[in-house]
C-alpha cells in the first residue's frame, strides 16, 4: 500500500469518521480506519454507545471517541416495536448533533445517512472534503407496508435530505453494484465507488477462539455458523432454527452474536426440542472472528426481502467473513449474494423463508463431493475477494481527494 509523504504527526492530514454505533464491532469502519492510518492519516472515529463504555480508546490505528447515550435515549432504544424507532432516532440525532462538534479534519467521512447531516456541517465548519459511505439503502430498510408512524411524511423528507447532501459530497461510496446503481438513478449522481466489505485473510494463529471447545462439540459434529446481530429485520433466524428439525443430530447451529431476538430464538429451540443443538455465543472482535470461524463447517447467510429493497440488494459482511475463513456457505438466493456464490461456486442458494429448503441445502452442502468442491473453489475466492486488494480503491480515492486540496 502506497503511503503519503512522511510528515510530522501534528502535520499529517486528519480524517474524522462518523458512525452512530459502538465502533468496535463495525468491521468495515475499522478496516477503513486501519488502511488510512497506514497510508499516513491521523484518523479519529466518533461513535455512540450505551452506559458504561470508555469515553475513548485506540484501535486499528485510530482514536475512537464514544458518546454515551442519554438515559432517555437508551430507554427508548430498549422498547419493543417499530413505533419506537422514530423517537429513538430523533433523540439519538439530537445528541449526536451536539457530540459531532468534536469532529475535525481535512476529510470528514460519514458512515450512512444517520451521520451525513452532521458530517456535512462539520465539513463546512472545517472547510474539509466530505465522503458519504452508504453501507446500505438506508431509507429502504422499512417496507412499504410498514406501520411505522409518520413514515408517509418522514421518509420523503429524509429522501430529500439525502438527495440534497449526496450531491454536495466530494465522493460517494457504497458496498455493491445494485446499491450504487440505485443511488445513481435516484439522485442523478455519478455511480458511487464500490468498496465491498471484503474481510482480511484469516491468520494462522494457534490461539484462535475455539468454538468446539466452548460448546463441548467433537470433531465429528458439524457446525453451521451464523455471525452477526440477532435482530429480526431482514434476517431469516427463526427459519434457520426450524430447519434443524429436519437435519441429523450431529449437525449443530451456532449463533455468534447478540440481539433482541436471542430470547425468542432460545424459546423456539426449546419448544422444538433443539436446545442441545442450537447454541448461542457472544460476538467476537473483528480481529478474532475469521480465526474462530475456521472451525465451522458451513456459514449461514440467510436474508429475507420482506418488501424491502435494502434487503433485496443486501451483501452481508458474513459472506466475505466466510470466504476469508475458508468455509462454504448456504445462502439466500438474492441478487448480490447469489452473484458471489455462483461466480465462485462456494456454496448453495435457497429460499430463506422455507425451513425445509434450508435443511435440504445444508444437507447437500455437507455431502462429501459437494463439500470438497466448495472448499477447493474458496481458494480462488480468497485470492480475489480480500481486503488487501479491495482497500486499494479506498487508498486511491483518498489520495485523489488530497491532491484536489493541494
Amino acid at each position: 500500500m502506497e503511503s503519503l509523504p512522511l510528515a510530522p504527526e501534528d502535520e499529517s492530514p486528519r480524517v474524522c469518521m462518523m458512525v452512530t454505533n459502538e465502533v468496535i464491532h463495525d468491521s468495515r469502519v475499522l478496516r477503513e480506519a486501519e488502511a488510512l492510518s497506514r497510508l499516513g492519516f491521523q484518523v479519529s472515529i466518533l461513535g455512540m454507545i450505551g452506559e458504561g463504555a470508555p469515553p475513548s480508546e485506540e484501535r486499528s490505528g485510530a482514536t475512537i471517541l464514544l458518546c454515551r447515550k442519554w438515559k432517555a435515549t437508551s430507554w427508548v432504544e430498549r422498547k419493543e416495536g417499530r413505533a419506537w424507532e422514530i423517537p429513538h432516532k430523533l433523540l439519538e440525532a439530537f445528541q449526536y448533533l451536539i457530540f459531532s462538534r468534536r469532529g475535525e479534519g481535512e476529510i470528514i467521512h460519514a458512515h450512512d445517512l444517520d451521520t451525513l447531516p452532521f458530517a456535512f456541517l462539520a465539513a463546512r465548519r472545517c472547510r474539509a472534503k466530505l465522503i458519504y459511505d452508504s453501507h446500505e439503502l438506508y431509507l429502504e430498510q422499512w417496507p412499504e407496508s410498514s406501520s411505522l408512524p409518520f413514515s408517509s411524511l418522514l421518509l420523503p423528507l429524509l429522501r430529500s435530505l439525502e438527495g440534497f447532501l449526496i450531491r454536495r459530497a466530494d465522493a460517494t461510496m457504497t458496498v455493491n453494484e445494485s446499491i450504487a446503481r440505485e443511488l445513481s438513478r435516484r439522485y442523478s449522481i455519478p455511480p458511487p465507488l464500490i468498496l465491498r466489505n471484503c474481510a482480511a485473510a484469516a491468520l494462522e494463529e494457534t490461539d484462535a477462539v475455539s468454538l468446539r471447545h466452548r460448546l463441548g462439540l467433537s470433531q465429528e459434529d458439524r457446525i453451521v455458523l451464523h455471525t452477526g446481530a440477532l435482530n429480526a429485520r431482514g434476517r431469516a433466524l427463526k427459519e434457520l432454527v426450524l430447519a434443524f428439525r429436519n437435519l441429523k443430530p450431529e449437525i449443530h447451529l451456532v449463533f455468534l452474536g447478540r440481539g433482541r431476538m436471542e430470547k425468542a430464538l432460545k424459546d423456539l429451540a426449546q419448544a422444538e426440542a433443539l436446545e442441545g443443538r442450537v447454541h448461542f455465543l457472544p460476538p467476537l472482535l473483528p480481529e478474532e472472528l475469521t480465526g474462530a470461524m475456521k472451525e465451522a463447517d458451513l456459514a449461514s447467510v440467510m436474508m429475507k426481502v420482506e418488501g424491502s429493497l435494502n434487503n433485496l440488494y443486501s451483501l452481508p459482511n458474513k459472506l466475505f467473513e466466510a470466504i476469508a475463513a475458508g468455509i462454504p456457505v448456504v445462502a439466500s438466493d438474492l441478487p448480490e449474494i447469489a452473484k458471489v456464490v455462483r461466480s465462485y461456486e462456494i456454496g448453495l442458494l435457497c429460499n430463506a423463508e422455507d425451513p425445509e429448503e434450508i435443511a435440504r441445502a445444508i444437507e447437500e452442502a455437507l455431502s462429501p463431493d459437494r463439500y470438497a468442491s466448495f472448499k477447493g473453489n474458496l481458494k480462488r475466492a480468497q485470492q480475489e475477494l480480500n481486503w488487501g486488494r479491495e482497500s486499494q480503491k479506498l487508498v486511491n480515492l483518498y489520495q485523489g481527494l488530497m491532491k484536489g486540496r493541494g
